[in-house]
């Protein structure tokens, strides 16, 4: 159960916001908060906070995204599960250039940093849990992580593309490249935790394996407004359907959508 919700907390943790303002994708303090459910078990908790201010490194600016996803209820009797990622992205050109991250179910562990280097065509991947610890892999310029591959994604216009649009990325997941598709469905007014909301219905495609029931088996539903975010997630594994909610959101401190919430 664990190894699962962790691959879906990896999938979910970095295409959650693929979708929002078109202008300003990296959006400073931008703070995101959803409840995972498990069939009618209450799974696991997700936040998703990107940093208010930036830093330099040789001429790029840089924000830092921060991910951190825990099991709650019975399965924190059972299968505890704390996992953190972050990644350092480029302001401008939202590529990633260096992601950490920290994983803890029962007794596994595994850290891993990369560096991206793609203008030498490679990035640096150690983790004390690998052998070799260090490693490279060649990959395209435009290679992206997981979470930079949902800021890039959220930057292009969702709501003004016909059923049938679709956006690619070439993406780096344990150390392999992954090529993850976007393909718009249709529009829906849904119930959500902050009541009706219009949205974007679209599926994720995903590579063939033994996790996920069918292709298509991530939906996503987006904020048909200005925000664009996900409202809700859900994805058809083997196992059963996993749901994902939105349940607080702010930027600078200023509530959206739930206005007594709190993070």
């Amino acid at each position: 159960m664990k190894n699962q919700t962790l691959v879906i907390l990896l999938f979910f943790s970095s295409i959650l916001s693929l979708f929002g303002q078109q202008n300003s994708p990296l959006l400073a303090g931008e703070n995101l908060k959803y409840r995972i459910h498990l069939g009618f078990i209450n799974a696991a908790e997700a936040t998703i906070k990107s940093s208010p201010g930036t830093s330099s490194w040789e001429d790029q600016t840089l924000r830092k995204v921060e991910i951190e996803g825990k099991t709650t209820g019975v399965l924190e009797l059972f299968s505890p599960l704390r996992d953190y990622w972050s990644a350092q992205i480029d302001t401008e050109s939202l590529l990633p250039v260096k992601t950490e991250m920290r994983k803890k179910e029962g007794r596994y562990r595994k850290e891993e940093t990369v560096l991206y280097q793609m203008d030498k065509g490679f990035a640096r991947i150690t983790s004390p849990q690998n052998k070799p610890v260090t490693s490279t892999i060649n990959g395209p310029k435009d290679l992206l992580d997981l979470i930079s591959a949902y800021y890039f994604l959220r930057s292009k216009p969702v709501s003004e593309k016909k059923p049938g649009s679709r956006w690619s990325a070439q993406v780096l997941v344990d150390s392999k490249i992954y090529e993850l598709v976007l393909v718009v469905r249709s529009k829906e007014t849904i119930e959500t935790e902050a009541g009706k909301k219009a949205s974007i219905k679209t599926n994720i495609l995903l590579p063939k394996n033994n996790l996920f029931k069918e292709e298509d088996a991530i939906r996503l539903w987006i904020s048909d407004d200005e925000y664009q975010v996900p409202l809700k997630v859900q994805v058809n594994l083997k196992i059963g359907f996993l749901t994902i909610d939105l349940i607080d959101y702010s930027i600078q401190g200023k509530k959206i959508y739930f206005p007594k919430a709190t993070l």
